[in-house]
């Protein structure tokens, strides 16, 4: 199974693992992969299960998505790897999960909306 893992950033460590539905990634507590990173908009890019593996495409995000230094203007195919950068968080591609992964996902979210606006650049 596949994992997004933070590699830079305050949470640094905590990994991702994927499903086969859409997941949303950015700042606010309601997203399923959430990044506390003030550069990191609220709904910052979509990760999505495709019949060939998984790909990442970006909302509507300031800051935008990069993917191996890259800027992804639109959806783009992730492979296993490659690095991707929203705000000043770097996270990695793994296709294959670790058995000593745990699920972020599923765990509590580490900023409620307070925080959330406490972080939000204006």
């Amino acid at each position: 199974m596949a994992n997004l893992t933070i590699t830079s950033g305050p949470q640094a460590g905590t990994s991702f693992i994927l499903a086969n539905r859409p997941l949303s990634l950015g700042r606010d507590p309601t997203r399923d992969i959430q990044v506390v990173d003030p550069k990191v908009s609220r709904k910052h890019a979509m990760v999505r299960a495709t019949g060939s593996g998984h790909s990442i495409a970006p909302a509507k995000a300031l800051n935008g998505v990069f993917v191996n230094g890259e800027p992804a203007e639109d959806e783009v195919m992730l492979r296993d790897g490659d690095e991707i950068k929203v705000g000043d968080t770097t996270l990695r591609f793994d296709l294959y999960t670790s058995q000593s992964v745990e699920d972020a996902v599923h765990e509590r979210k580490v900023a409620d909306r307070a925080a959330r606006d406490q972080n939000t650049m204006m």
